[in-house]
């Protein structure tokens, strides 16, 4: 956990952690991940999973375009985003599937090929965040995210996946 805590960025002064989960060590298969406990009461704040969609677009675009703590200005620097998300919520941002934005895989053979892939690669990251940070799991659970394909294609498998394991 505290090799992903990630440095204070110059002028926002956010705590965050960020890395890798692996979700196929047989083709060394990882998800990009980057969360941001609450500013306000983390302890009780829902966790948010944010997944852009597409799918394929990383949610890094939702993290410093839409409702993320920092903003990338036009001249490239970074400012705090006054009405963020995560003033309120802990968000969960994973570049999902594999191959997705910083998510990667060193074989071919390790991209998600159907929805089955996409569902049980989402739930193995979201398995392994958890134990990573368990004061969580007692929080409320959110998935969330844009795009029409996503709510299509990504929500119904990952829950079909999740029901079919229970």
């Amino acid at each position: 956990r505290e090799l992903s805590l990630v440095g204070f960025l110059p002028s926002v002064n956010v705590k965050s952690y960020a890395g890798y989960l692996t979700v196929n060590k047989t083709y060394d298969s990882n998800l990009f991940f980057w969360f941001f406990p609450a500013q306000v009461n983390p302890d009780t704040a829902p966790v948010l999973l944010w997944l852009q969609g597409g799918p394929g677009g990383t949610s890094m675009f939702g993290l410093f375009v839409e409702h993320g703590p920092y903003v990338v200005t036009q001249n490239l620097t970074l400012v705090h985003r006054e009405f963020s998300w995560t003033n309120k919520y802990s968000m969960l941002y994973i570049d999902n599937p594999v191959g997705t934005g910083f998510s990667f895989t060193g074989n071919d053979k390790g991209y998600a090929v159907n929805q089955d892939d996409v569902g049980r690669d989402l739930y193995s990251a979201l398995t392994q965040f958890f134990l990573i940070f368990p004061d969580y799991q007692k929080n409320d659970f959110y998935c969330t995210g844009e795009v029409r394909n996503t709510r299509i294609f990504v929500w119904p498998v990952f829950a079909s996946y999740i029901a079919c394991i229970k």
